[in-house]
């Protein structure tokens, strides 16, 4: 299948089984910022989500522990002090943590099908697509070639209508000495943003305390 083709171009179902959480460190850039700043990454294969980036106008951290999920940047970037991310935005956290641990991809979503394929940056993809537990879709785009992971799609609804959020992978390197490849880089898109992240240093299956994914403290 499609997606056994990428478990294969990563790494093999042995490795990638065993490849279960990561750090990471590297820059990030919003769709507002002049400069690339600092990022702090960390991603376990249960879905637990932890991004720090560090802009001019101070931190903007997205936590998942596994039950909930929170975004906190500085008094000039947000409307209150947290946002809670529930239903589908929640969902989505925890895939885009998922799709980082391929063993982890078939049982992040539900009633896969096939879909049409197509063309990224001139390129053939494979696309797949499934259901996340709290209704939204997301589709992945797989290059044909190689079998990696270039797209995510997630299609999720709102008070105006779909929301669509759009992730590409590129950069894949292999973590340490695990076997695994991963990609260093991705780009997040949606309605009116983009944030680009970019890892330079990463620790393969390193032990992560779990306040890592807690609520953000206050400034």
């Amino acid at each position: 299948s499609i997606i056994d083709k990428y478990i294969a171009a990563v790494g093999g179902a042995q490795k990638v089984a065993a490849f279960t959480s990561f750090t990471g460190a590297g820059t990030y850039r919003g769709y507002d910022d002049s400069e690339e700043t600092p990022l702090e990454v960390a991603m376990t294969s249960i879905g637990q989500y932890y991004t720090d980036g560090h802009p001019a106008s101070g931190p903007h951290i997205t936590t998942f522990d596994g039950r909930q999920a929170w975004y906190n940047a500085p008094p000039t970037d947000r409307p209150f002090p947290f946002i809670a991310l529930t239903g589908v935005e929640m969902d989505g956290l925890k895939l885009q943590s998922q799709l980082f641990f391929p063993a982890q991809i078939k049982g992040a979503l539900r009633n896969w099908r096939t879909g049409f394929g197509t063309e990224i940056n001139d390129r053939r993809v494979n696309v797949v697509q499934g259901n996340l537990g709290t209704g939204g879709i997301a589709t992945l785009a797989f290059d044909a070639e190689t079998g990696l992971l270039v797209r995510m799609l997630r299609y999720g609804p709102s008070p105006v209508g779909r929301i669509v959020t759009r992730v590409d992978y590129t950069d894949y390197r292999e973590v340490g000495n695990t076997g695994v490849k991963m990609p260093f880089k991705w780009t997040m898109s949606w309605l009116d943003g983009r944030n680009v992240y970019s890892l330079m240093n990463v620790q393969a299956n390193p032990r992560i305390d779990a306040a890592r994914f807690a609520k953000p403290a206050a400034r």
